[in-house]
C-alpha cells in the first residue's frame, strides 16, 4: 500500500512538472496584461526562462516594457523597451516603442529624453497633432521656448482644426508677457471651439491674474454674451469691475447674479453702497436671509448715508440679536448717538469698548463731545 502512495505521488509530481513545462509564460503574461491584470502579468514574467534559445527577445523586453509601464516604473521600462529595439531587426515594428519612450520619459520629468524619443520617428509626431503638442510642451519645460513655439505653430499648419495648439500657446504668451497675441490665441480658440465656461474663465482668469483687467474685461464681456445666464461669468466680469473701480456696474452684475444664488445679495448690497445707491443697497439687503448679517449691514448703510436716527431705531434689533455683545457694533450704535447730539447713551456704550483700536476712536469721540459741551460752535456732528 505505501509503495502505491509512493508512485501514485511520483506520478503527480512528474505531470505536474511536464504541465509547468508546458506554459508559456511570456504569453500567458502578455494575457494577462490586455486584461488589466498588471501584478500578475509581472509575476508570470518573471516565470519566463531567458535563457532558452527559443525565447522570442524582442518580444519578451517589449512586453517587460509595457507591463513596467503600467506600473510606474518608467525607467526601467524605457530601458526594457531599448533592449527591445535594439534586438529587433525590424525597424518598423520597433517605431511604436519611441512614443512609450516618450511618454514615460514625459512622466518621469526627462523633458529632452522625451524629444529625443519623438526625434526618432518624426514621420509619427507630424502625423498626429497630440504628438506635436506633446513636444511642444517638452520643449517649453526644457526652457527651449521657441522651438516650442514653432512646434506649436507646426501643428497649427498641419492640423488647422486642431484648437488645442491655441489653448496651449495661450498660456505660453501669458507666461512670456505677451497679453495681446494671448488674447488673440484666446479669441480663435473660443470663435472656432465648442463654447464652454469654464474654458472661457480660465482665459479671463490668467488676464486678471496678470493684471491685464481691460483685455480680461473684453473676454469676459464676450463670454458674458455667450453665457448670459451662467452665474460665475456674471461674478468675473463684476470682480473685474471692481478691479477698474466700476462700482455700480460691479452692483448690478452681483445683483443679476443673485437671482440665480441669493448669497450674492450680501455683495450687491455692499457695492451699492459703496457706490452710494443707499436705495438699493437697502433693498438688496432686504432680501438677505442671514439676520444678523443683515443688520450688521444694514447698520453700515445706515451710518454711510448718514441716517442716524434709524441707527439707534434699530437699537432694539440689534439687541434681540445679540450684535451688541460685538465690540463694533457698539461703537457704531455709540457714534449714532453722538452724531443726534445723545452724549451721555454715548458715553455708556464707549464705556464698554476694550478693543484697543476702538478705545483709541473712543478717546476721539469723547475728546469731541467734550469739545460740544463746552462750546456748541466747536463742536463737528
Amino acid at each position: 500500500m505505501k509503495r502505491i502512495l509512493i508512485l501514485l505521488l511520483s506520478c503527480t509530481l512528474f505531470f505536474a512538472l511536464a504541465k509547468e513545462a508546458e506554459v508559456d509564460y511570456l504569453q500567458l503574461a502578455a494575457l494577462l496584461l490586455k486584461d488589466g491584470h498588471v501584478d500578475r502579468a509581472y509575476d508570470a514574467l518573471q516565470k519566463v526562462d531567458t535563457n532558452s534559445s527559443t525565447l522570442d527577445k524582442p518580444y519578451y523586453y517589449m512586453v517587460k516594457g509595457l507591463i513596467l509601464t503600467k506600473k510606474g516604473i518608467y525607467d526601467k521600462a524605457n530601458e526594457a523597451f531599448t533592449e527591445s529595439i535594439k534586438l529587433n531587426p525590424d525597424t518598423n515594428a520597433t517605431k511604436p516603442l519611441y512614443l512609450y519612450i516618450a511618454q514615460n520619459s514625459f512622466k518621469s520629468k526627462d523633458y529632452k529624453g522625451c524629444i529625443e524619443a519623438l526625434n526618432k520617428v518624426p514621420e509619427l509626431v507630424e502625423a498626429k497633432p497630440k504628438l506635436l503638442s506633446l513636444k511642444a510642451e517638452c520643449y517649453w519645460r526644457a526652457g527651449e521656448k521657441e522651438k516650442a513655439l514653432d512646434t506649436l505653430q507646426l501643428a497649427m499648419q498641419k492640423f488647422p482644426k486642431y484648437l488645442q495648439a491655441y489653448k496651449q500657446r495661450f498660456y505660453y504668451y501669458m507666461q512670456l508677457h505677451l497679453y495681446q497675441a494671448a488674447l488673440e490665441d484666446a479669441t480663435k480658440y473660443l470663435q472656432s471651439a465648442k463654447p464652454n465656461p469654464t474654458i472661457m474663465l480660465n482665459f479671463i482668469n490668467a488676464l486678471r491674474k496678470s493684471n491685464q483687467i481691460d483685455r480680461a474685461i473684453e473676454l469676459a464681456e464676450k463670454a458674458k454674451l455667450i453665457f448670459p445666464h451662467n452665474p460665475k461669468v456674471i461674478l468675473m466680469l463684476g470682480h473685474l469691475y471692481i478691479d477698474k473701480g466700476m462700482l455700480h456696474a460691479a452692483a448690478d452684475l452681483f445683483d443679476e447674479a443673485s437671482a440665480y444664488a441669493p448669497k450674492y445679495n450680501k455683495e450687491a448690497a455692499e457695492l451699492y453702497r459703496r457706490a452710494k445707491e443707499y436705495v438699493m443697497a437697502l433693498l438688496k439687503n432686504a432680501q438677505m436671509l442671514d439676520t444678523k448679517e443683515k443688520y450688521k449691514q444694514r447698520i453700515a448703510i445706515y451710518l454711510d448715508y448718514g441716517d442716524f436716527e434709524r441707527v439707534i431705531a434699530a437699537r432694539s434689533a440689534l439687541e434681540r440679536n445679540g450684535l451688541l455683545e460685538n465690540e463694533n457694533m457698539r461703537y457704531a450704535l455709540a457714534y449714532a448717538y453722538f452724531k443726534e447730539g445723545e452724549f451721555k447713551k454715548a458715553e455708556e456704550l464707549l464705556a464698554t469698548l476694550k478693543n484697543p483700536d476702538l478705545f483709541k476712536k473712543a478717546t476721539k469721540l469723547r475728546m469731541q463731545m467734550q469739545k460740544c459741551r463746552k462750546n456748541i460752535w466747536e463742536c463737528r456732528l
